[in-house]
């Protein structure tokens, strides 16, 4: 009989035990893990420019203590001022790439005053200018730069008569003299007939 009381004694004890922890379990607090704040975004549009081009930098998750904005790289014209837009701000802007840009991968640094020592980093790829052919203008009167591989097209400039030109790159027009090559010239920027020019070496077509 006394053993049959120890048991039961036990038994209750044991069950007001697993009472009580699940009891401190469910008045614990839940521990919840610290809020981090998302990384700095900084994405220069397009990735791969042209000398002279101009790219768009969008900064997004910049420091709230930055008063101003900015984007510099060795490849830019000059610092870049981002605008501010919305809440949660969003700092954008233009900037020029340098016609001497060197072809290849560049960095764009970008920070702020009242920013701290934030910073952050995208990259921008410099494309390499197209290779150029002489050309020399063959006709006794010159020949005129039309805006489209076409006579019927509006003329932008004009060459001299045995003046030396480059040629960029060459496509499919309209006849001159039974001559249905074009090609392509950056200054006047637009075509010229090869009816009246000829070229110095093979001419790529264009892309």
């Amino acid at each position: 009989m006394l053993v049959r009381n120890a048991v039961s004694g036990c038994v209750a004890v044991a069950v007001a035990s697993v009472a009580m922890t699940g009891l401190a379990h469910a008045d614990a607090p839940t521990v919840q893990a610290p809020h981090t704040a998302a990384a700095p975004r900084v994405t220069v549009t397009p990735t791969m420019a042209k000398q002279k081009a101009t790219v768009t930098v969008k900064v997004v998750g910049a420091p709230k203590t930055c008063r101003s904005v900015w984007a510099r790289s060795d490849a830019f014209v000059k610092t870049a001022a981002l605008a501010k837009k919305g809440n949660p701000p969003v700092y954008a802007g233009p900037a020029g790439v340098k016609a001497n840009a060197a072809p290849g991968p560049h960095q764009v640094v970008v920070g702020g005053v009242g920013c701290g020592k934030w910073t952050a980093k995208a990259k921008l790829t410099v494309l390499a200018a197209p290779k150029t052919v002489k050309g020399k203008v063959i006709s006794k009167t010159g020949v005129h730069v039309r805006q489209q591989p076409s006579s019927s097209s509006r003329i932008t400039g004009a060459y001299r008569s045995g003046q030396t030109i480059d040629l960029i790159c060459r496509k499919v027009g309209q006849p001159v003299g039974g001559n249905r090559t074009w090609y392509q010239v950056k200054t006047p920027k637009g075509w010229v007939t090869a009816r009246y020019v000829k070229a110095n070496g093979p001419v790529p077509y264009c892309k």
